[in-house]
């Protein structure tokens, strides 16, 4: 029983699910927990993990739980971006120690390597390369802890309040599972999204248009999507909702396979599990058949595997 409860935290993102931080200020009006830790991993870019009046800053620290995974890249909004006058009135973040750690077979945390990053003081997402740490043995993952080291000054208030932090997770080719689609041409199906030839395609009607896939044991972070020819209607904007958190993209028009990023749900890039939708909300129209899209291939990208 005990193994059996172990091999499914193991296994699943949602159970790494999580971030403490060390300390935040309270809130008695909008809640106790405005400024905590979930601020800083929930996608809203007007929310803040705060720190109280009376801290230093230096030192303070925000703690992410992972999967088997490497880290790649550290993301963050250092400031808090409701308002150009909210981020320079508040610190903001100049650099961090990046710290992760990793459980052993006992479920002891180790040490799995360490980093360094520094931000411009600027606003919008900025995300900084650091060296790869492999982070997790054999089905284990561990933690990421990131120090604020330096800031700058804020104009009206001496605390730090940040808006983001998203971890970048090294990727590789995941193989997600179709569901349904809105529509489909009767010699081009659904199904020919997913068998990696770009001699068969996906035909469906434009209004609606849809696509809803699970992610099949990965840990998905992006999607790459091949519009088939000017023919045809191709996808101007998208929307992805995945585990409840929505996203909507601009997508150039172009032939090329694009990319999009799957909203992060808990603080690392690939944390979406569980059926994603894809919504095509506007096109480009085609030269000969208007009213109907096509799509060569639906690929993804992974940051984890759960089995």
């Amino acid at each position: 029983m005990h193994v059996v409860v172990l091999l499914a935290l193991a296994l699943s993102p949602s159970a790494q699910a999580g971030a403490v931080v060390s300390a935040f200020r309270p809130e008695n009006r909008e809640g106790a927990n405005t400024y905590n830790a979930q601020a800083a991993i929930d996608g809203k870019l007007d929310t803040v993990w705060q720190v109280p009046g009376e801290s230093k800053n230096i030192g303070e620290y925000i703690i992410i739980d992972v999967p088997k995974t490497t880290l790649d890249k550290l993301g963050m909004v250092i400031g808090w971006q409701a308002s150009e006058k909210k981020f320079f009135d508040y610190a903001r973040v100049k650099s961090v120690k990046i710290e992760a750690s990793e459980y052993n077979e006992s479920m002891e945390l180790q040490p799995a390597g360490t980093a360094t990053a520094t931000f411009e003081d600027k606003m919008g997402w900025q995300v900084v390369d650091v060296p790869d740490i492999v982070i997790g043995q054999d089905l284990f993952g561990g933690k990421v802890k990131i120090t604020i080291t330096e800031v700058y000054p804020g104009k009206d208030y001496p605390n730090v309040a940040v808006a983001e932090v998203l971890l970048h997770m090294a990727e590789f080719d995941a193989a997600p599972k179709l569901v349904s689609v809105s529509s489909e041409d009767e010699n081009h199906l659904g199904l020919d999204l997913m068998d990696d030839d770009d001699r068969t395609y996906w035909l469906g009607d434009s209004d609606g248009a849809s696509i809803t896939f699970d992610a099949a044991g990965f840990s998905l972070s992006r999607l790459g999507l091949k519009s088939l020819s000017n023919d045809y209607d191709r996808p101007k904007k998208v929307r992805i909702t995945a585990n409840r958190r929505t996203t909507e993209v601009d997508l150039p028009d172009s032939l090329d396979e694009q990319w999009i990023e799957i909203p992060a749900i808990v603080g690392f890039t690939g944390s979406a599990w569980g059926e994603i939708k894809l919504e095509i909300l506007d096109v480009y129209p085609g030269t000969k058949h208007p009213g109907k899209i096509g799509l060569r291939g639906l690929d993804a990208k992974a940051t984890a595997f759960e089995g």
